[in-house]
């Protein structure tokens, strides 16, 4: 089946994707909530340890080898999957094993271990209840956390009476007790039992798993022969940063401060027998170990498998796992099957990565996913000419600012619109802002471009320098008005496009070039303010990190968001609040601003202003820049979707208006919203008297 058709089959079943949209979101909030609760220092604290792991990857193979072969245990390391495999079955037709029982391991299913037992006729039941689910579906889970999120109650009890012949209601306290006494005479009978591993402490050799159903302690526990899978990156020095993961992994994997159990796992544990169980740990590297030298990979390795960029990811929320993954799945599943199976495996997954970077803000352990699946997409052979053509988003803008009579007819037209489907590769559906025509650059004139000493630079990006200039425009002055010198130097746009699809060779020049002509300034003291924050995004996260120079990081340092710099530096009138009536007014919180602007300035800023703002955490609106506007499914079918169910709760607040600052989010919720989308600054603009109430809108 093609990818196409697998997007479309999903998307046909519209209560799958309904029920995991909504879980997802339930999820990620309870993640975020709980992060926000956390101690900064324990997210500092694991970060280190995770990154001393990446760092001492093969010294800490060698010291958890040599302590579990002191204690009297049994490891192997594995260099692939099928050396893994062929240890595990091998031990269990020796050991005259008829029945395992598992414990939730993703390695687990890496190495395709299920299988292989089946096929040398020995029975394997998987205890965790989502994967016993999906096991008896005859599918592979969907997520990390929770396997069987795309399955109904209906299809459980459906699947409970089928395989099982039992009889169950649709209520997940009735379906739940089935299975505790379902699976308890496997626990009893079983003579191997296989887990995985949160944690590996090499200091003593021992295996930490958490859970919250208690089936993990059973499996490590009651059979005679206990086997522990684990890939070489979930080794830890110690107990103390064994610790900094344990405390930081409920919080982020399911909004907990603490999981309902935690089981140490070694040499010497106890089995119902009575005697003491033989232990064998299964070190996997399976690319691991190449990984942890290479640039663009090592830092997933700091992964802790919590899910939360799973959760918060809009194209996984849709699609789910069977289709944006592969045995691993969502953001993090990209660069994981890059370890473990190739980089063209990988590319085949990381199209549905929008590079929206919520899982970079979500990340406990500060992985930058996007940029990470933008390498894999540079480093796969074969770019289609859609994404070439959508990285030319500028000259399009370009084209558009000197013949705007000819562009918006263009836009309106349902006959040309099929051929700008055609020939660019817009779908068609995509509502267009249209162009007022003239450039942001032609009219401040030379004052602006020339001006070499400021206190500010402003990085205008596409929209407010060639599509509408008047945004570009009313920024300055509001800058001005708020006492600041503001330069506006002739610059390239950020080329998120080129970042977004991986051509990575057009995204260097680009900022390159726009990093020397910025460099200038910041060493005579200016500061980089952007009112599209996917530009300010480009120039302080991404440009740094594709370039790698003192330069880039200079201009990273000084760049600031428009509202966050006025929020943070300008000094707004007390009386600013006076001049404007109040109103009911929808924010919109911009993906990329979550990264550049955690402290939510914007909000701040209007509520300043006398209005009335509410907001809903539901992460992106799912546009994403052109990816939003590409035709068929894997674009606008994908985004369109992620766009009604946003929109479906911003109308539920009762709101007339939206404020945001994205130009292409604007697009996004002009279209599925209905309702009058507006830039910030606008309202900053009108209270400081600069400009009247909708004067002069052309878009948002």
């Amino acid at each position: 089946m093609t990818s196409r058709s697998r997007i479309i089959e999903t998307l046909g079943r519209k209560w799958e994707v309904d029920t995991r949209w909504r879980s997802m979101l339930v999820m990620s909030q309870k993640s975020s909530s709980g992060m926000e609760r956390l101690h900064p220092s324990y997210l500092k604290n694991l970060f280190e340890s995770r990154q001393k792991t990446v760092e001492n990857l093969e010294r800490l193979v060698s010291l958890t080898i040599e302590s579990i072969t002191k204690a009297g245990g049994n490891v192997y390391l594995a260099k692939t999957a099928e050396d893994a495999r062929r240890y595990i079955v091998e031990l269990a037709e020796s050991r005259g094993v008829k029945s395992v029982i598992k414990s939730k391991s993703m390695t687990s299913e890496e190495i395709d271990l299920n299988n292989s037992l089946i096929k040398r006729g020995i029975e394997v039941v998987e205890t965790d209840l989502g994967e016993r689910i999906v096991q008896l579906a005859g599918q592979r889970p969907s997520h990390i956390i929770a396997p069987a999120v795309h399955m109904s109650r209906e299809e459980i009890a459906k699947l409970v009476k089928e395989k099982r012949k039992g009889e169950v209601t649709t209520q997940p306290e009735d379906i739940t007790r089935f299975f505790r006494r379902d699976l308890w005479n496997s626990f009893q009978t079983a003579d191997m039992g296989v887990t995985g591993a949160n944690v590996v402490v090499a200091e003593t050799g021992h295996v930490v798993i958490v859970t919250n159903e208690g089936n993990g302690r059973l499996v490590a526990t009651m059979p005679r022969i206990i086997v522990s899978i684990a890939g070489v990156e979930k080794i830890v020095e110690s107990w103390d940063d064994a610790f900094n993961v344990l405390r930081v992994l409920p919080v982020t994997a399911v909004g907990r401060d603490a999981t309902s159990y935690i089981s140490v796992i070694g040499p010497h544990g106890m089995s119902r027998h009575a005697t003491v169980s033989e232990f064998h740990l299964v070190l996997l590297d399976n690319g691991r170990l190449k990984a942890s030298s290479e640039p663009w990979l090592r830092d997933a390795l700091r992964c802790i498998r919590c899910a939360a960029c799973l959760d918060t990811c809009p194209t996984y929320r849709i699609l789910g796992g069977h289709v944006f993954g592969d045995i691993y799945t969502g953001p993090m599943g990209v660069p994981w099957t890059a370890i473990t199976k190739g980089i063209q495996s990988a590319s085949e997954i990381a199209k549905y990565c929008v590079s929206c970077s919520l899982c970079l803000h979500a990340c406990p352990v500060q992985i930058d996913i996007p940029l990470t699946i933008s390498w894999i997409k540079h480093s796969a052979s074969g770019k289609s000419l859609r994404e070439k053509m959508l990285t030319m988003y500028e000259a399009y803008a370009r084209m558009g600012s000197r013949l705007p009579r000819l562009f918006n007819w263009l836009q309106g037209s349902r006959y040309s619109r099929r051929i700008m489907e055609s020939l660019l590769g817009i779908d068609k559906r995509r509502l267009m802002h249209r162009f007022r025509g003239g450039s942001l650059y032609s009219v401040l004139g030379e004052k602006y471009l020339g001006r070499r000493e400021a206190d500010l630079v402003y990085f205008p990006d596409t929209y407010a320098a060639y599509i509408d200039w008047e945004l570009g425009l009313l920024t300055v002055r509001v800058l001005e008005t708020l006492g600041y010198n503001v330069a506006v130097p002739k610059a390239l746009s950020s080329g998120m496009p080129s970042i977004q699809y991986g051509l990575h060779s057009k995204a260097r020049r680009t900022a390159a070039r726009n990093v020397e002509l910025l460099r200038e300034y910041v060493r005579e003291g200016s500061r980089i303010v952007c009112s599209e924050p996917t530009a300010a995004y480009c120039l302080r996260e991404a440009y740094p990190k594709i370039l790698g120079t003192p330069a880039a990081e200079g201009v990273a340092e000084a760049t600031w968001e428009l509202t966050s710099f006025i929020a943070r530096e300008a000094k707004l009138s007390p009386t600013l609040a006076s001049q404007q009536t109040q109103i009911n007014v929808f924010y919109h919180y911009p993906c990329h601003s979550r990264i550049l602007s955690p402290q939510k300035p914007s909000i701040e800023l209007l509520r300043r202003v006398n209005l009335n703002v509410f907001t809903v955490d539901y992460g992106c609106c799912g546009i994403a820049g052109t990816w939003g506007m590409r035709k068929g499914v894997e674009g606008f079918l994908i985004s369109a979707e992620i766009g009604r169910r946003v929109a479906e709760i911003v109308l539920e607040t009762g709101c007339m208006e939206i404020a945001t600052e994205s130009s292409v989010c604007a697009q996004q919720l002009r279209q599925f919203t209905g309702l009058k989308t507006r830039h910030t600054v606008r309202y900053i603009a009108e209270s400081l008297g600069i400009q009247q109430r909708d004067y002069n809108v052309l878009n948002f």
